[in-house]
């Protein structure tokens, strides 16, 4: 099985994959999907703080790979007769390197400026979403203090997602061609 992930800045448009995966019949896990499922066992409001304090919680108690173990755990239970498994948002380079102890991974990054990803996440109003700026800026800094920046920089493709919806999803196709094609 081989691993596609997908990482960029929250509002960068990485959920964008799931429009083209299912055009090629390929599964896609969100990471993000995983930690917010984690604060609702919890009992919590899905907003900005309580999903961030549950991501930082479970690095504590699991390690920085926290995310990554439930995720593979649950791909390898469901999706073990699959070629090609996407991973949308990972945010480690621990995340990284876990996945790849059991699987070949390309990375995929997603970019997009501070001012358009702000934006994005005012119009989608997802629960865990900030509508302040300090609140998305204080969301960034913890992204990045999660090692974001180093799995951005040392992806193995980057789509940049400034303009029309019509060309990023064109261009974030073509990308994932080639890192289907592309032997790890």
């Amino acid at each position: 099985m081989k691993l596609i992930g997908i990482t960029g800045m929250p509002g960068s448009g990485k959920s964008a994959i799931i429009e083209i995966a299912r055009k090629y019949n390929i599964p896609v896990i969100s990471m993000g999907d995983v930690v917010r499922h984690e604060t609702m066992k919890k009992g919590l409001e899905l907003n900005p703080e309580n999903v961030g304090n549950t991501a930082v919680e479970l690095r504590k108690k699991y390690g920085n790979e926290a995310v990554a173990v439930p995720c593979l755990q649950y791909i390898e239970e469901n999706y073990n007769n699959e070629e090609i498994v996407i991973i949308e948002g990972i945010r480690s380079m621990y995340e990284v390197k876990y996945f790849r102890k059991f699987h070949p991974l390309t990375i995929i990054a997603i970019h997009s400026s501070p001012k358009t990803r702000f934006n994005r996440l005012k119009s989608r109003k997802r629960e865990d979403d900030a509508s302040e700026w300090a609140k998305f800026v204080e969301r960034d800094l913890r992204e990045l203090e999660f090692s974001i920046g180093r799995v951005i920089s040392l992806a193995d493709y980057v789509v940049i997602n400034e303009g029309d919806y019509a060309t990023y999803l064109n261009n974030l196709e073509k990308i994932l061609k080639m890192a289907m094609e592309n032997d790890n």
